[in-house]
């Protein structure tokens, strides 16, 4: 890309925490049968008049904060006419003249800033299930609350893309106003992508992407795409203005439709809804919720803490292992050895789990005591690693399980020295290999006495008692000969 910058914009909708839609009081619960969480207001049946779901607005404000932009005080709905199978009412009610929120921005872990050009409320269409021989239409989510966010094209990589979306959705979990769930399309987003001469400022023909369903995904296409527009710019071809699809299989963007003469929308006022105020009422409701933001946290975990960038990206990117860390440090203060097993044996058994964190029942402080027995050689490795399998969906009390399944760690030499000697009797070959260098023998030996002890005994004693008792028999076999 040496001759050409990349610009890039991106369009992301999410869905809104609320219970019920926009407009009417059916639920938003994404496991319901298919068309059960429907009704006359929704499937837009003639005469029906919507109402503005309160959550909404108020979930929407708080996004809006939280990305610094200007809320307008009076804001009203349009009507977006469009006709598709899953969309009953042949439009759709959504906000264009005068959005909620403008002139935003989010913060990037570079330092760099980019623009929110505005923020909008509108409503879901619903979904089409497409069979070998049919589609199906499902209007369950057919009126859930969408929030679209629409960013300036100051994104100039698609590296920088991924990090944005990164920090979008951590915001907006870290402020309570989305799951930001992709799997359940709670998180969804469009890319438009262009090329311009390297420092000039006419911006190049953008392409719209579509069809991307992961962070990555998003980041694949822009990849791809924008390889295929230098190599199209170098033959001298012409950039179309178009919408493509990206084929993640196939791992390239593919024509959806030209886009050559722009959508008529033909937007016009919804007569059925009324003009909103947003009063201060709701500002000062709202704002309270907009605490230490994923940045923020990022930066003094990584200070307060000591720990590396990698680790502190890990740790903050869930709210919930962010706030289980920091209140575990509290219970017990060496944090590096608290990530340690926060990052391994903690994540290693919650993505064994089918509800992941939603699933966790172990409090932070019997996590802590448990690395804390850990570090004070209470419980070796594997006792530790079995009694956080155990307690991590049932948050028993660590002392009770340690002494149910006598997990205890035996240190003291009288109680392995049997072992011990046992293991140096039957492990001669073992020992000579031991003798003449190889290293990794000794820790063969060291598993056998664990074996032996049935995993109680504390490997640091067993390896040193080891050592000791093999000098010894080589000292005595030299004084024999």
């Amino acid at each position: 890309m040496d001759k050409y910058d990349i610009v890039i914009g991106l369009e992301v909708h999410v869905q809104l925490n609320t219970n019920s839609k926009i407009f009417c009081g059916c639920s938003t619960n994404f496991d319901s049968p298919p068309n059960t969480n429907i009704c006359p207001v929704c499937c837009g049946y003639p005469g029906v008049l919507p109402v503005f779901n309160k959550r909404a607005l108020e979930l929407a404000v708080r996004i809006c904060l939280a990305l610094g932009a200007r809320v307008n005080k009076k804001i009203y709905f349009e009507r977006k006419n469009y006709f598709y199978p899953d969309l009953p009412k042949n439009y759709q009610i959504s906000q264009y003249k005068m959005p909620l929120g403008e002139k935003g921005s989010l913060e990037l872990s570079s330092g760099k800033k980019i623009g929110i050009t505005r923020v909008h409320l509108e409503e879901d269409a619903g979904k089409l299930i497409h069979k070998e021989n049919a589609s199906l239409v499902d209007f369950n989510r057919t009126g859930t609350p969408l929030l679209e966010i629409v960013s300036e094209p100051d994104i100039t990589s698609p590296e920088e893309a991924f990090d944005y979306l990164t920090y979008l959705k951590l915001t907006l979990q870290y402020i309570g106003a989305s799951s930001c769930d992709m799997e359940k399309g709670f998180l969804r987003c469009d890319a438009n992508i262009s090329l311009k001469n390297k420092g000039a400022t006419e911006l190049g023909t953008k392409v719209e992407l579509k069809n991307m369903n992961s962070f990555r995904g998003v980041r694949d296409a822009l990849t791809y795409e924008a390889k295929r527009q230098r190599d199209a710019l170098e033959k001298g071809e012409k950039i179309s203005l178009e919408t493509r699809a990206f084929d993640a299989a196939k791992m390239k963007t593919v024509l959806m439709r030209s886009k050559e003469e722009a959508h008529d929308y033909r937007y016009f006022p919804e007569p059925d809804l009324l003009d909103f105020s947003i009063s201060q009422d709701i500002l000062e409701q709202e704002a309270p919720y907009i605490k230490e933001l994923p940045l923020a946290r990022r930066k003094r975990i990584q200070k307060q803490y000591g720990i590396s960038e990698k680790e502190t990206d890990i740790l903050i990117s869930d709210i919930f292992l962010a706030d289980f860390f920091e209140e575990a440090c509290t219970m017990f203060a060496k944090p590096k050895e608290i990530t340690n097993w926060l990052l391994g044996v903690f994540l290693e058994q919650v993505n064994l789990l089918s509800e992941k964190f939603n699933a966790v029942k172990m409090s932070p402080q019997n996590f802590s005591k448990v690395v804390r027995y850990f570090c004070e050689n209470k419980l070796n490795n594997l006792a530790a690693k079995k009694v956080i399998s155990l307690c991590i969906v049932t948050d028993e009390d660590i002392d009770a399980v340690i002494e149910r399944e006598s997990l205890a760690q035996v240190s003291a030499e009288a109680a392995l020295s049997g072992f011990v000697q046992e293991t140096i009797n039957e492990n001669k070959k073992a020992i000579k290999e031991y003798l003449e260098g190889k290293e990794q023998a000794i820790m063969f030996l060291v598993g056998m006495v664990m074996k032996k002890s049935k995993g109680k005994a504390n490997p640091k004693v067993v390896r040193e008692m080891l050592e000791k008792a093999i000098k010894l028999l080589k000292s005595n076999e030299a004084a024999n000969s």
